[in-house]
C-alpha cells in the first residue's frame, strides 16, 4: 500500500512539472523583445503628446516657450510680436492720458474751477490766499440769489492777457433800483438788511455823495464785503449775466476755515 501512494505521489509530480514546463514555453513564445528605454524628443513627441491628450493648449506652448522649449518658428514670433505689443500699450496709455486731460479741461471750463482770492475786498468774510471752488453749471436751471458770493469777469487785463475776474457779493438782481445813501444801500426803495457785515460798516458812494442805478434785464449790481477798500459795481458799473461765472461753492483752504463762506 505505501509502495502505490509513493508511486502515485510521483505521477502528481511528474504531472505538475509538464503542466509548468508548458507553461514557461508559452510564456518564451509569446513574449516580445523589449526595447531599451528611449527619448522622444522635438516633432516626434509633439506628436505622441498630441496623440495622447488631445491638441496642445496655449498654457502648454507658453510655458515651453518660457522654457526655451518652443520650434524656432514659434520663438522668432514671439519674439516679433513683443515689439509690437509694447507700442500697443504705449499708445494706449497715450490715449487714456489724452482723454483725461480733456474731461479735466471740459471739468474746469462748464463745471468746476478753483479760484484764489486776491486782495482785501471781500474781508473779513474771504481773505486773501483763500482757496475756493466755484461751480459754474446749476445757474443754467437756478437764478442767481441776492447776497450769494458770485465770480465774474471784468474789462481789465492780467499780466498775460487773461480777463480779469473778481470775487463779489451779488447786491442788485435785474430790473432793480439801487441806491446808496447816507452809507446804507436800498434796493427798491427798501433798506438792504446786510447781516454779513459788522454793524459798523458804512456803504459810501464813489463820489461821497448818493448813488441810484437801474439795472437792466440782465445786469447784476456787485459789491465787496470791505466797503471802504473795494472796487466793484459803484466804480465799473453793473455787469452783464454772460460776464458771471458762477457761484462760490466751497472754501477748502485753509482747512481751519473750510465750509460755505
Amino acid at each position: 500500500m505505501e509502495k502505490r501512494e509513493n508511486n502515485h505521489i510521483e505521477t502528481e509530480s511528474e504531472a505538475d512539472a509538464k503542466k509548468n514546463k508548458i507553461r514557461s514555453s508559452d510564456l518564451k513564445a509569446h513574449a516580445k523583445p523589449m526595447d531599451s528605454t528611449q527619448v522622444l524628443q522635438g516633432e516626434e513627441a509633439d506628436q505622441t503628446l498630441n496623440e495622447a491628450f488631445g491638441q496642445e493648449s496655449k498654457l502648454d506652448t507658453a510655458l515651453k516657450i518660457s522654457l526655451g522649449l518652443g520650434s524656432d518658428d514659434e520663438m522668432a514670433s514671439t519674439e516679433e510680436a513683443k515689439p509690437v505689443s509694447r507700442l500697443k500699450s504705449v499708445l494706449n496709455f497715450l490715449l487714456t492720458l489724452a482723454i483725461c486731460i480733456v474731461l479735466a479741461l471740459l471739468f474746469t471750463r462748464f463745471v468746476m474751477q478753483r479760484n484764489t482770492v486776491v486782495g482785501q475786498s471781500m474781508e473779513p468774510t474771504l481773505i486773501a490766499s483763500d482757496e475756493l471752488f466755484v461751480e459754474k453749471l446749476s445757474h443754467i436751471w437756478n437764478d442767481y440769489d441776492r447776497t450769494e458770493l458770485v465770480t465774474a469777469r471784468t474789462d481789465g487785463q492780467t499780466d498775460d492777457g487773461k480777463p480779469v475776474v473778481i470775487i463779489k457779493r451779488l447786491i442788485g438782481l435785474p430790473g432793480d433800483k439801487i441806491t446808496i445813501e447816507e452809507g446804507e444801500v436800498y434796493i427798491n426803495g427798501v433798506e438792504l438788511e446786510e447781516p454779513y457785515l459788522s454793524d459798523d460798516v458804512k456803504t459810501n458812494a464813489p463820489t461821497n455823495s448818493s448813488f441810484e442805478v437801474t439795472l437792466g434785464e440782465d445786469e447784476y449790481f456787485l459789491m465787496g464785503d470791505n466797503r471802504a477798500d473795494s472796487y466793484d459795481s459803484r466804480h465799473f458799473g453793473p455787469v452783464n449775466e454772460e460776464d458771471l461765472v458762477g457761484r462760490v461753492w466751497i472754501r477748502f483752504y485753509p482747512f481751519d476755515r473750510f465750509g460755505k463762506p
